[in-house]
């Protein structure tokens, strides 16, 4: 069976640095699309929101866990996310 990817994070590069950390620390795989080093391949600017962090949806419950206790509950970019996933 295909596992499919979801978002948990979308924002700036630096604090993708700090979820990827997290992820890492927690040995839960991820998938980083960054929209920054697109823009500048292709020539032209990006906007926020330019890096997402994308992991199985079977370790989303465990991502969005670590990142919790993390304290990343408290920035926009994910607090975003997990109000979106509350919302369903």
């Amino acid at each position: 069976m295909e596992q499919r990817h979801v978002e948990i994070f979308a924002g700036s590069a630096i604090m993708a640095m700090a979820v990827k950390h997290t992820l890492d620390e927690n040995n839960i795989s991820y998938v980083e699309r960054n929209d920054i080093e697109s823009a500048i391949t292709a020539g032209f600017g990006s906007a926020d929101k330019a890096v997402h962090i994308f992991v199985f949806e079977d370790d989303e419950e465990k991502a969005r866990y670590a990142l919790v206790e993390a304290n990343f509950d408290d920035i926009d970019e994910v607090g975003d996310l997990i109000d979106d996933e509350n919302e369903e």
